[in-house]
């Protein structure tokens, strides 16, 4: 650990929080409370069987000792159900419960990669994808999305060539955290067909903390990784992000690769005995048939009167410089790229400095977002993410709406790519 980087996202957020009136740096869509989790209950599920609804979240007869140490058999079970397909069936000891999927990330890429190998990581992502390889000693690649014209792209004539003799891993966020960016079934199918038919060492790992956040319905949803049949899979999921649940610290890797789950156990040994029993009933409740369908349409829901939210303040404030690359397709965030003003000097145009900028807006606004170039950019590369700052799709719609305002407001003061609004 004494060689490991400040993580400059989770720092960046603990430092803003006490300071901000309107806290829009998260990426969890709105926390549910336990009563409101029961209301969801339906009589039967969405193909019209009828669904056993549980008790409720929580056991008052439970005797709080220490759970089972990979997770209740009957949480793992429900998780296998889900990664299942037609022709791919996990059973629980495909499955180990953390606390979290920052956890599961963690105890999975320390055992994935390490000195000698190299690994290949998506990107722009959540940071402790590549970081955790590379403070492991493997060297990093960055297979990097181009912000195209209404697109985000990730092209797979340039995963080939990055990958090497010692690349052992091909690490994806589906869907990604920050731009929102879907990587839809043929996709995956090509990445799987590419490495089981030329690369069949190589693992293909993928975070999925914020699927079935998936606000794009032109595409058919896509599948879990791991439900693909590749032998060499892990996905890494979450009850924080796309459930709504981040208050139970509940995470998971699932993968058919049993003998890299047997090293994340051994690894897990030193940091978990067992995650709570409360947090593991909850789980179960929330992912239970009679209660997920509608946590899931509540979820994305909020998410869509977000993103109409942003879209309409981006209308209000066209050619002010502030605007995105497109919609995000899925995921729990809009990453938005402000651009300064024309200040005579040839600087029009360009991107600002969203750290610097996120700080003013902090400070003088009590508005706090994440600034994209800083928390997720590289540390000592490109420029490419400067002037981004991500915003959370998953805040209350009267923060959302308040905290837009004073953002606009703080674009006109600051005169952005345009005249100033009356106030």
């Amino acid at each position: 650990m004494k060689n490991y980087s400040e993580f400059r996202i989770d720092k960046w957020t603990q430092n803003a929080t006490p300071d901000a009136k309107i806290i829009l740096h998260g990426s969890a869509v709105g926390a549910i409370s336990l009563s409101e989790l029961q209301g969801l209950a339906a009589p039967m599920t969405a193909n019209g069987v009828v669904a056993e609804t549980p008790e409720g979240p929580v056991d008052s007869d439970l005797v709080l000792t220490y759970g089972d140490v990979r997770g209740s058999h009957k949480l793992r079970e429900r998780i296998a159900e889900l990664h299942s397909s037609d022709a791919v069936k996990f059973t629980a000891d495909n499955v180990i419960i953390t606390p979290g999927s920052i956890t599961a990330n963690y105890l999975a890429l320390a055992n994935i990669a390490g000195p000698g190998d190299h690994v290949i990581c998506q990107y722009p992502t959540f940071p402790q994808l590549h970081l955790v390889p590379r403070y492991q000693g493997a060297e990093v690649s960055l297979w990097k999305m181009k912000a195209g014209t209404d697109v985000w792209d990730l092209r797979m004539d340039e995963l080939e060539g990055l990958i090497k003799p010692n690349t052992t891993a091909i690490i994806i966020n589906n869907p990604n955290n920050p731009v929102g960016l879907i990587l839809h079934l043929p996709f995956l199918q090509t990445l799987v067909q590419l490495v089981a038919s030329k690369h069949p060492h190589i693992t293909l790992y993928s975070d999925e903390v914020f699927s079935p956040l998936f606000h794009d319905q032109s595409f058919p949803s896509p599948p879990n990784l791991v439900s693909l049949g590749h032998p060499k899979t892990v996905s890494v999921g979450s009850m924080s992000k796309s459930m709504g649940l981040p208050g139970i610290r509940i995470g998971w890797v699932i993968s058919p690769d049993l003998n890299l789950l047997e090293r994340v156990m051994t690894a897990r040994d030193y940091t978990t005995l067992s995650v709570s029993q409360l947090d593991d009933g909850v789980a179960v409740y929330a992912l239970s048939p009679a209660i997920l369908p509608a946590l899931i349409r509540r979820n994305l829901d909020i998410c869509a009167v977000s993103i109409g939210m942003i879209k309409e303040f981006l209308e209000r404030n066209e050619g002010r410089g502030v605007e995105w690359v497109c919609p995000p397709q899925g995921a729990g965030t809009a990453f938005l790229r402000v651009l300064e003003n024309d200040d005579g000097n040839g600087n029009g145009g360009k991107p600002v400095d969203d750290k610097d900028f996120a700080g003013e807006l902090l400070k003088e606004t009590g508005v706090s977002v994440v600034p994209g170039g800083y928390c997720f950019g590289e540390e000592d590369g490109d420029d490419d993410l400067k002037g981004f700052i991500r915003i959370s799709l998953g805040a209350p719609r009267e923060k959302l709406a308040e905290g837009l305002q004073r953002l606009e407001v703080f674009l006109c003061r600051r005169r952005v790519g345009g005249t100033k609004l009356e106030e």
